[in-house]
């Protein structure tokens, strides 16, 4: 069976790499000082090792907030929900809602790590078949904006 990973993180995660749909909300986890290292506007993108497939990732975490609001787009097709993040450490990791992969027409989750760096965060996730097992591998990484 062939199937393309999704590619949030993870935050993202974030991924914080938010939420796919237009004005829903993604619980974002950890302490108010946590948080804050990750609030802004966040920019990037995503690869699949296997897949070769990539794609836009955005997510927005304001100041006090424990929802983030942000999109991770699979192969042009509707942004997929991640389901939470958490930020502890340094470290965000999440995982995204279920979903039905287009190339093997087969429900697939997806996790994601990945670890802040001043105004960047790089990561990696896993997606895996949910029938067999069988896991994809990818990297994303995302860069705060500037404040305008």
């Amino acid at each position: 069976m062939r199937f393309h990973t999704l590619g949030a993180a993870v935050i993202v995660s974030l991924s914080l790499m938010a939420c796919a749909s237009s004005g829903s909300q993604v619980p974002v986890r950890g302490g108010d000082s946590e948080l804050m290292t990750v609030a802004g506007e966040w920019e990037g993108q995503y690869t699949g090792t296997e897949s070769g497939r990539s794609g836009p990732i955005h997510f927005s975490l304001g100041e006090g907030r424990h929802t983030a609001d942000g999109t991770v787009v699979m192969g042009g097709q509707t942004p997929l929900q991640i389901r939470f993040v958490t930020v502890e450490g340094g470290n965000v990791s999440g995982k995204i809602e279920k979903y039905t992969d287009p190339s093997c027409n087969c429900e697939v989750e997806t996790e994601f790590v990945g670890q802040r760096i001043g105004d960047r965060i790089d990561g990696t996730f896993i997606t895996k078949v949910i029938a067999t097992g069988q896991t994809q591998k990818g990297t994303w990484g995302v860069e705060r904006k500037p404040v305008q």
